[in-house]
């Protein structure tokens, strides 16, 4: 069973042909008949046909970070399947009908002929094989970009989970030192301070503040702790191991305490001694507090900053030192995993480029992702950027085992890659390629084992027209 010709003359790629081409279709494509859910073709499958929908639709889905999506849909009217000039081998997902549908099957081996048939279907046909390839060109970046997304999200997950946990283990102990606190203010009322105690306690605390703790190695500052904890405890200072350890963090010297014992009766002096150490142990927890605050803070910005500028496609006068500093942030984790050890050597005065910063951090991302990938542990990561003549140089540099010769010629071509399976699109240097390219710039690589370089000149943002004399 066939269709006629009246059937394929209202085909909206058939339209307007002769009668010819119309009837070596009908005799030589085969009419298949489909219910909703039939499938048409599944992945994996020879592509031996191609396909023209004359009513219905159908639909290809694939299989994308575990669920399976739609990710093309032809019409009645439209063309799948295998086309004329196509490299496809196999179909890269599952087809099935939507609705009733019925399509027109044509062999692979005939299409040669139908192409000597009508060379204006040919045509049409070819435009059609163009529009796909730049569909799934958008598809795989949009797939690369999902990839490098999540391996990016899993890395802010971790670089915020540490001072997100840090708040929370001080939030609780600040909540114990001033409990504690109000009982040692408690106490010393009912031992009835005095102002002259009042004024020693708030000098021994202002001193501290207003001086840097000393430098010490590990060993002086535990001498001093063991002096400190002996001089407390014969004090009467409850817990005076605790109270030990924040003198010596903020550097209070025996000196120091005997000065303040001078200021204050025997019989607040304990109080006293511990009400300064919960003082300062609090002071402590509110910096590491402000401190971890900061940081996520400083990680949201990165991100806002990485992400958010490529909603524009204008170009603008970048500073690339940002973009680099802003991806080495979301990546370092990876750093940390494999106790890389990062350089960078920036240039004080370099220019800016004109660039969509959004773009360009891709190309960052993907450079540094991979350099990272290729080092082993307790390797070394350096990057650079400074200007050389009229071009902005930045320089990625790994100390991984080097690329072999033999592929090196094609490690900017789509769809390359010597990772394993599942671990890379083989995108990644091809998309940075070609944003380099749009940017009117130029990406090398030199590498041999234990240095590898992938070098991106891009030309420095011209510099604003001076203002010129207003006349009246």
């Amino acid at each position: 069973m066939t269709f006629t010709t009246d059937e394929l003359r209202t085909v909206t790629i058939l339209e307007g042909l002769p009668e010819e081409p119309l009837a070596w279709l009908a005799d030589h494509g085969e009419r298949i008949d489909l219910a909703a859910g039939d499938r048409v073709f599944e992945r994996g499958q020879p592509a031996d046909f191609m396909y023209i929908v004359v009513g219905g639709t159908i639909q290809r889905f694939e299989e994308i970070g575990g669920q399976w999506l739609p990710v093309a849909t032809t019409r009645q009217g439209e063309v799948t399947g295998m086309l004329p000039f196509s490299r496809m081998t196999h179909y890269p997902g599952n087809t099935v009908a939507t609705e009733p549908s019925r399509v027109l099957r044509v062999r692979k081996t005939d299409i040669p002929e139908l192409l000597r048939v009508s060379e204006e279907l040919g045509r049409r046909l070819v435009a059609v094989m163009s529009d796909r390839v730049r569909g799934d060109v958008r598809l795989e970046q949009q797939r690369e970009r999902m990839a490098a997304l999540g391996r990016l999200s899993a890395g802010l997950a971790h670089e915020i989970n540490n001072p997100a946990a840090a708040v929370r283990r001080a939030a609780a102990s600040l909540s114990e030192q001033l409990a504690t606190l109000s009982d040692l203010v408690l106490d010393l009322v009912r031992h009835e301070v005095d102002e002259a105690a009042i004024a020693a306690t708030d000098e021994l605390r202002q001193l501290v503040r207003g001086r840097e703790p000393p430098a010490l190695s590990p060993l002086e500052r535990g001498e001093l702790e063991d002096a400190l904890q002996t001089w407390l405890e014969g004090r009467g200072v409850a817990r005076a191991w605790e109270t030990a350890g924040t003198f010596a963090d903020e550097g209070l010297s025996l000196a120091d305490l005997e000065t303040f014992a001078g200021g204050v009766s025997p019989g607040v002096l304990g109080y006293a001694l511990a009400w300064v150490g919960g003082v300062l142990s609090a002071d402590r927890t509110v910096a590491e507090i402000a401190s971890s605050s900061a940081r996520i803070s400083e990680l949201i910005a990165s991100v806002k900053i990485y992400s958010h500028m490529d909603r524009s496609p204008e170009h603008k006068p970048v500073d690339v030192r940002e973009g680099l500093d802003n991806t080495l942030t979301m990546l370092g984790h990876k750093l940390k995993k494999k106790s890389t050890r990062l350089a960078r050597d920036y240039s004080e005065d370099l220019p800016p480029v004109a660039a969509n910063a959004g773009e360009l951090n891709q190309v960052w991302t993907n450079l540094i992702d991979n350099a990272i990938d290729a080092i082993d542990d307790d390797g070394e990561l350096r990057v650079e950027a400074r200007q050389e003549e009229a071009w902005v140089t930045v320089r990625v540099i790994d100390t991984g085992t080097g690329i072999p010769e033999e592929v090196r010629p094609r490690i900017f071509e789509p769809f390359f890659t010597t990772k394993g399976v599942g671990e890379g699109t083989g995108l990644g240097l091809d998309i940075a390629m070609r944003i380099v390219r749009t940017h009117q710039g130029h990406i090398d690589v030199q590498s041999r084992p234990g240095r590898t370089e992938m070098c991106v000149r891009l030309p420095v943002s011209p510099a604003p027209p001076a203002a010129g004399p207003t006349g009246s």
